[in-house]
């Protein structure tokens, strides 16, 4: 074995965040300098765990979870010799890997900095800091690091998908918690930003969704926080099929109450009341508006003695198809689409209605009587054949008359 201390140290950066690479001596190693994903697969684990021997039954594990090799200690040691191979015509004739008994380890002596260890470094000196300046630096240092999800490229390896669900758990935490910190100094346009990159890597957590709309609110921009939450609830619907949180939905409330806050000039308000030029038809609002609208109307159709009844509209799909698949969610989202455009272009413009779920509308209906209201929901079900006649999908509804509380 060649003696490591006579050369000058060789330190490695290796990149485990999105995509796998590792740099050094101003030579680089990626995916397409490896050429062969099993010798990926094994040079990740050994860096991943070069702080312990390897034995051959863990490795083998690694590689072939599915047990797809005859002899895996012979292949093993086919991908140990091109290894090899390839970390020396890369960066020199150094001893990369040692070979013990039935095990295998990376050298200790080659310095190798991981973005993984740096990141999980950095959470828990932030959460162990108790000075907000120093939580701040290293949840934004932690954030930095996170470039995407652990190792995509082998994302469907097992002991990939653990390590991977564990640190996207804990970038989500980082962001959160920088975003509490910033919010307690009013660093508001920080948090907009921070949440902006967040929302690329993961735009299903209604928390950042919170905070990035906070922020907008904070700086006065009311009708790009009212837009956001719009957007978000869509998206929440039409990827989770869930209604927004309470949390949510109360932010919005505040959010309205804040934009309409000091008017003085009662024409612009009047201006701003009007129907704007082609919204016409039906009223589609959010679910946390609707149920104030169901409240009202609740009341007055109890006050005035008319019948208001109310809709579910439901959505199912006719053929054999797992509902957690891509082709489901897209034959849902496409139909919902649909009618959607046909509640706003037949329903009367009295009426009001929202998405319930992912599959699902409420309708509201004011004076009108359990005949009509059976007839309304036949007319959109005959409408949203017209439009898509080849459309899997089947149409359910219920009805119930409203009454106060």
């Amino acid at each position: 074995m060649e003696n490591i201390n006579k050369k000058e140290g060789l330190v490695l950066e290796a990149r485990t965040f999105s995509r796998f690479k590792v740099s050094g001596m101003g030579t680089e190693l990626d995916s397409g300098g490896i050429r062969s994903e099993m010798i990926m697969k094994l040079m990740a684990y050994l860096l991943c765990h070069r702080d312990k021997a390897l034995s051959v039954q863990e490795l083998s594990d690694a590689l072939w979870a599915d047990g797809a090799s005859g002899n895996p200690a012979g292949a093993l040691k086919n991908l140990m010799y091109r290894l090899r191979s390839l970390l020396r015509n890369t960066w020199g004739d150094w001893e990369y890997i040692l070979t013990g008994r039935e095990s295998y380890q990376w050298n200790p002596e080659i310095t190798v900095r991981l973005d993984a260890e740096e990141f999980e470094e950095a959470c828990r000196g932030a959460e162990q800091s108790g000075e907000l300046k120093r939580e701040i630096e290293l949840n934004r240092k932690a954030i930095d690091l996170y470039k995407g999800m652990f190792l995509t490229e082998l994302s469907s390896e097992y002991w990939v998908v653990t390590m991977s669900t564990y640190y996207h758990s804990r970038y989500l935490t980082a962001v959160k918690r920088l975003c509490g910190c910033l919010e307690s100094l009013g660093e508001y346009a920080q948090i907009e930003d921070i949440c902006g990159k967040a929302l690329r890597i993961d735009n299903l957590d209604e928390s950042v969704h919170g905070y990035l709309i906070r922020s907008l609110a904070a700086e006065d921009k009311y009708k790009l926080a009212i837009e956001h939450y719009k957007e978000t609830v869509a998206l929440l619907y039409d990827t989770l099929g869930v209604r927004p949180s309470r949390e949510l939905r109360g932010l919005f409330e505040n959010l309205q109450k804040q934009n309409h806050e000091n008017a003085e000039d009662i024409s612009a308000i009047e201006e701003d009341l009007r129907d704007t030029p082609g919204e016409k038809g039906a009223f589609f609002c959010e679910y946390g508006v609707f149920r104030k609208i169901y409240a009202q109307q609740a009341r007055s159709s109890e006050r005035l003695g008319i019948s208001t009844h109310l809709a579910l509209l439901t959505l199912v799909v006719n053929i054999g198809i797992d509902s957690d698949t891509d082709g489901y969610r897209n034959l849902m989202k496409k139909a919902m689409t649909i009618m959607q455009n046909m509640c706003l272009r037949w329903l009367r413009s009295g009426d009001t209605f929202c998405r319930y779920s992912e599959s699902q509308f409420l309708i509201m209906l004011p004076a009108c009587q359990y005949e009509s209201a059976v007839m309304v929901m036949r007319r959109l079900e005959d409408r949203f054949f017209e439009e898509d006649s080849k459309c899997k999908i089947r149409i359910n509804y219920s009805l119930d008359e409203v009454v106060p509380a």
